[in-house]
């Protein structure tokens, strides 16, 4: 078996002087995703122009431009800063509470339970059952009903990141900390945030999708004259396809925009972790 596999490997090593073989390069990382958005938008003309041709239920992507052009940059923009400002506020507000939660599981592991429920009941909680009471017990035109169900639903998938990360801490450095006198405090702040930082932005990268997602749902419930909820609404109910496609993609827009302004500015806080997931790959 030794000498097959020295005959293989000689009859594999080129003789010299011979061309090296050929290594064919790695595509470029944003051909995938260039290929990916030309086969959507394919698929959206075909269906547009055969399955819903006559309804007009699914317009053509040019359709959907037109519909932007038409609109006017102006009123896009309006509804969408305001929106973009409550999800903002919720995002804040949401991820802060679930760091302070997440910090008093690991300085109190007695309120653990307690810290774990309140993050399961933030996320089992319909928000269009909560939504109408924040509406009701909120003044008259405020816009807290869209800031608080944006803050509602970054809470669980931020604490459930937050715990990860802040639990993976190397336990030899924290028996090191532990040796010299230090308290809980001292290795939450000295070892395990250092540790965490990955998973923590992990977590708050896709909390920037979900807040937004929560405000757009508050604006649904009225209280609030301006807001792509509203707009979204009201081309609902004056069966504006094109108008709806194109509010649709404009939400995902600034949804991606913010994941992927969270996961530069990990890059900048934490470069280890992009450093870490490449050599991964």
């Amino acid at each position: 078996m030794a000498t097959d596999a020295l005959q293989q490997q000689v009859a594999a090593t080129p003789p010299p002087g011979a061309a090296a073989p050929r290594v064919r390069p790695d595509a470029p990382p944003w051909l995938g995703g260039l290929v990916g958005v030309l086969v959507v938008l394919v698929l959206w003309t075909l269906v547009s122009v055969t399955l819903y041709r006559t309804s007009g239920i699914v317009p053509t992507p040019w359709g959907v431009v037109e519909q932007f052009a038409d609109t006017g940059f102006q009123q896009y923009w309006r509804n969408a800063s305001v929106t973009t400002w409550s999800a903002a506020q919720g995002y804040l507000w949401g991820n802060l509470a679930a760091l302070a939660l997440s910090c008093v599981v690991l300085l109190l592991p007695a309120f653990e339970g307690v810290a774990t429920q309140v993050a399961v009941i933030s996320y089992c909680i319909p928000l269009t059952a909560i939504g109408p009471i924040v509406l009701i017990v909120s003044e008259p035109g405020a816009r807290t009903t869209s800031i608080f169900l944006a803050a509602l639903s970054v809470v669980f998938t931020t604490v459930v990141g937050c715990l990860l990360g802040l639990r993976a801490a190397d336990r030899t450095a924290l028996d090191v900390v532990s040796a010299y006198g230090g308290s809980r405090w001292t290795q939450l702040v000295k070892v395990r945030l250092v540790a965490g930082l990955p998973n923590v932005f992990a977590a708050l990268k896709l909390a920037a999708p979900a807040a937004f997602l929560g405000a757009v749902l508050g604006e649904y419930f009225g209280g609030v004259d301006s807001g792509l909820g509203i707009i979204i609404t009201a081309a609902q109910t004056n069966l504006q396809y094109a108008q709806l496609w194109a509010l649709a993609l404009l939400s995902g827009a600034i949804a991606g925009v913010g994941y992927l302004l969270v996961g530069l500015l990990a890059r900048l806080v934490a470069p280890w972790s992009a450093t870490g997931e490449s050599g991964a790959r």
